[in-house]
């Protein structure tokens, strides 16, 4: 499953940081707040109970959400760091994990997982945190490494900019996880790098990775 946020103030804040020339400041604070809208986003489809609560003018009807400590957040290391923090900012109380993955930049673009280390993933959610989803080489590793460790109850990818190819690919191989991301292109060059412009399906574009 693929969503596309498509929240007028996402993308306005998606265009900033697309930005040529953009300095490291700006840019690690655009990521930081998509990263809190997708977390935002996510929270939407999670279960909930009604509750009522004491005000100082009697009883009123709330919600609880019922998911919101089952959540593992996976940071892929060193990109994905200010996308977690704008992450947990929502999810407080998530758990944390990190992965270490490096991709060469040749066909067949072959991934090494280096550090892996994760809390335990049976029936959790499992956010995974990454940018940038090129090839989906890198993605998949990844989840074929959680899958070792357990079952989780959803797997989520929160997602800066994808590829037309790299969603494919996950999908072909994991048709469990779910994929949460600002904007969907078309195309990659000879490096595996997303090539900006409008991809054959009208994708909506971002451009390749930032600093």
């Amino acid at each position: 499953m693929i969503k596309l946020v498509d929240h007028l103030l996402l993308q306005e804040k998606l265009t900033l940081i697309r930005r040529e020339g953009i300095d490291g400041i700006h840019f690690r604070g655009g990521i930081i707040e998509i990263g809190r809208w997708l977390a935002y986003e996510l929270v939407n489809t999670m279960e909930k109970e009604d509750v009522t609560v004491q005000t100082p003018l009697g009883i009123a009807e709330g919600v609880k959400i019922k998911d919101k400590n089952d959540i593992v957040v996976v940071s892929v290391l060193r990109a994905a760091i200010p996308l977690v923090e704008g992450i947990m900012r929502v999810f407080r109380n998530a758990q944390y994990g990190v992965v270490g993955a490096s991709r060469k930049d040749e066909p067949p673009f072959p991934v090494e997982v280096g550090y892996f280390k994760i809390p335990p993933v049976d029936d959790k959610i499992v956010v995974i945190a990454d940018p940038m989803l090129a090839t989906g080489n890198t993605m998949n590793a990844i989840l074929d490494r959680i899958h070792e460790k357990g079952t989780p109850r959803r797997l989520v990818l929160l997602n800066v900019i994808a590829s037309r190819p790299g969603i494919e690919l996950v999908e072909r191989k994991h048709p469990d996880v779910e994929i949460y991301t600002c904007a969907v292109d078309g195309k990659l060059n000879s490096d595996g790098y997303i090539v900006p412009g409008l991809g054959d399906a009208g994708d909506k574009a971002f451009g390749k990775p930032g600093p």
